[in-house]
C-alpha cells in the first residue's frame, strides 16, 4: 500500500494515497457558523466546495505548537469522494471510503510517499500518545520513528453503514 505522509506536531501520520486527490498550501476559507470547532471552514477549489477539517482540533489538540504559536505553514490534504475511489479501486473504496462529499484535512507539514508492506502494519498500541485509538488504522515502525496510519472515516466521523 502506498501511503501519503505528513506531520502534525511531532506525530508522523499517513493515509492511503488512493484516498488523496491533491495537496495544496492552506488557503483562506469561509467559516461555517454553527459547525463543530474542528471544521475549519469551506473552501472553493476549481468550482468544488470542500469542507476542511482541522486535524489538530479533531484530535483534541491545541491549535498552537509547544511554543504557543500557530504553525507557520499548513497544508490541505484534499480527499477523493467515494465514487472517485470506487472507480479507481473498488476494494479500497468499499473498505475505507464512506464519504460522498469533498473534504480535506489541515496538516502541519508534508512528508513523502511510503510503500508499506501490509504485513508490516501493526495494531495500534493502547497507549498511543496524543491520538485516540479509534482514529488509527495501524502503525508502522520506520528507523526511529513510528508512522501512524489514520482511519480517515473515523476522523471524519462517517458511519460505514450509512454508505
Amino acid at each position: 500500500m502506498l501511503v501519503s505522509t505528513f506531520t502534525l506536531g511531532d506525530l508522523y501520520l499517513g493515509i492511503d494515497i488512493i484516498l488523496v486527490r491533491e495537496i495544496n498550501r492552506s488557503l483562506e476559507c469561509t467559516p461555517v457558523p454553527g459547525a463543530p470547532e474542528y471544521i475549519r471552514g469551506m473552501l472553493n477549489i476549481r468550482g468544488r466546495v470542500i469542507t476542511l477539517f482541522d486535524l489538530r482540533r479533531r484530535l483534541g489538540w491545541n491549535t498552537q505548537d509547544e511554543n504557543g504559536a500557530a504553525p507557520k505553514k499548513q497544508y490541505n490534504v484534499i480527499l477523493k469522494t467515494r465514487p472517485e475511489v470506487l472507480e479507481l479501486n473498488r476494494k479500497v473504496g468499499e473498505a475505507k471510503c464512506f464519504w460522498q462529499d469533498p473534504v480535506g484535512l489541515v496538516v502541519d507539514q508534508l512528508g513523502d510517499v511510503r510503500d508499506i508492506v501490509d504485513d508490516s502494519i501493526l495494531h495500534p498500541p493502547a497507549n498511543l500518545k496524543g491520538i485516540s485509538a479509534s482514529f488509527v488504522e495501524g502503525v508502522v515502525e520506520f528507523e526511529k520513528n513510528l508512522l501512524v496510519i489514520l482511519d480517515v472515516a473515523s476522523v471524519l466521523g462517517v458511519d460505514p453503514k450509512a454508505a
